[in-house]
């Protein structure tokens, strides 16, 4: 293997690599717009069909949120194209004996292998290129238009259980933050709970029904709340009710959560960004697990392609007079496993019984154990 790796790294390109890897182009193409269509049709047609029938929306709408979701379907279906396209390319070359005839002039297994690692690192940067540059746009967008859809209103910017920390220049804690909700178009915060140590010897707990930012005094005005003050000792002090309470701060959480998105929405700076944050306990959220498989998988997921493609192509290269319905059953186990271990691995990451690094890597290892037994098989019977 790295003998093989040291072939491709220092050999320049020739005819034969120009040729094979033009040849993958419209297979590639075809495979994945057939699977890309097979998927919107399964999954989102019956979604957008339901935002017409039950919200009456129009169907310009709906066909615009159909198109929005295409970057983050064509993420998950190029793998499947880039193997369809080396198992069929390498198939054409063997029954038009092309592979005997690159053999019989003294090439090796491993350089008729080598146009179709340029192809992977081409399709694995298409890839990650989609999901660097498009799907943090477009995600988003469909969000917004699908709330927009059935509510007719605007979509908020805004959070879910969301706690926040103030700390000072110090990086002393100052004050918890925890709301159930919070805008932050509107800097609103709806059932609040503050825990207060600004005050040397005494801890305050603040409860509210809302919370509002005000720029203009430079903290938060809470409404309909209670607040508690407790000593060192744990002994409360004081519980008193109040219509309206200013607290004095010096930021809010507006900035932070306008930056924030679903982590699969989010590229690797911003992921990167929003990860730090939760170290450092700046904020905490509910998606911080799926955040941290999302990181990793922005590296696995376009490698796979790469990976597959050494799969698919020497899967194409068979004995004449062999019987080719065995390499189609090894095609689809080897999809399914990949997109199976893929679900199974990112869940068990979510939940916390596997680290996000390996869940985001072992889909790519099964992969590639399978690319070097078949290549390996294969260059043992040429």
């Amino acid at each position: 293997m790295i003998k093989f790796l040291k072939e491709i790294i220092f050999a320049r390109i020739n005819i034969l690599d120009k040729y094979i890897v033009n040849e993958f182009w419209m297979p590639f193409i075809a495979g994945s717009a057939i699977i890309t269509g097979i998927w919107l049709s399964a999954d989102q047609l019956r979604h957008v069909f339901k935002l017409i029938t039950t919200s009456d929306a129009p169907i310009t709408l709906a066909i615009t949120i159909l198109g929005l979701h295409m970057p983050q379907i064509l993420i998950i279906t190029i793998p499947i194209g880039v193997l369809w396209a080396s198992f069929l390319v390498f198939s054409r070359l063997n029954n038009d004996s092309e592979i005997i005839a690159m053999r019989t002039s003294g090439i090796s297994l491993i350089k008729i292998l080598r146009p179709v690692i340029l192809f992977g690192l081409l399709t694995s940067f298409v890839s990650f290129a989609i999901s660097e540059l498009i799907v943090p746009i477009t995600g988003p967008i469909v969000r917004k238009l699908e709330v927009y859809a059935v509510y007719k209103n605007p979509f908020p910017n805004s959070k879910k259980n969301f706690v926040y920390l103030e700390k000072s220049s110090g990086k002393k804690l100052k004050r918890i933050f925890y709301a159930s909700y919070y805008n932050a178009d509107k800097d609103l915060l709806k059932k609040i709970l503050i825990l207060d140590f600004t005050r040397k010897g005494l801890r305050q707990i603040y409860t509210a029904k809302l919370g509002r930012w005000r720029p203009e005094k430079g903290g938060w005005e809470l409404s309909n709340g209670i607040s508690h003050t407790i000593s060192n000792d744990n002994f409360v002090s004081r519980v008193s009710s109040f219509d309206v309470l200013f607290i004095p701060s010096t930021s809010t959480p507006a900035k932070l959560i306008q930056e924030l998105s679903k982590p699969s929405e989010m590229n690797l700076i911003r992921l990167n960004k929003f990860l730090k944050l939760q170290e450092t306990n700046t904020i905490h959220t509910d998606d911080y697990a799926e955040a941290q498989v999302t990181f990793h998988s922005k590296f696995a997921r376009p490698l796979a392609c790469l990976l597959i493609a050494l799969v698919g192509a020497p899967l194409g290269i068979l004995p004449r007079r062999s019987n080719s319905s065995w390499n189609y059953i090894v095609l689809a186990i080897v999809i399914f496993q990949f997109y199976m271990s893929q679900s199974v691995c990112t869940s068990m990451a979510e939940a916390g019984k596997l680290t996000p690094f390996i869940a985001a890597w072992v889909p790519n290892i099964v992969l590639l154990l399978i690319a070097v037994f078949i290549i390996r098989q294969k260059a043992r019977l040429a």
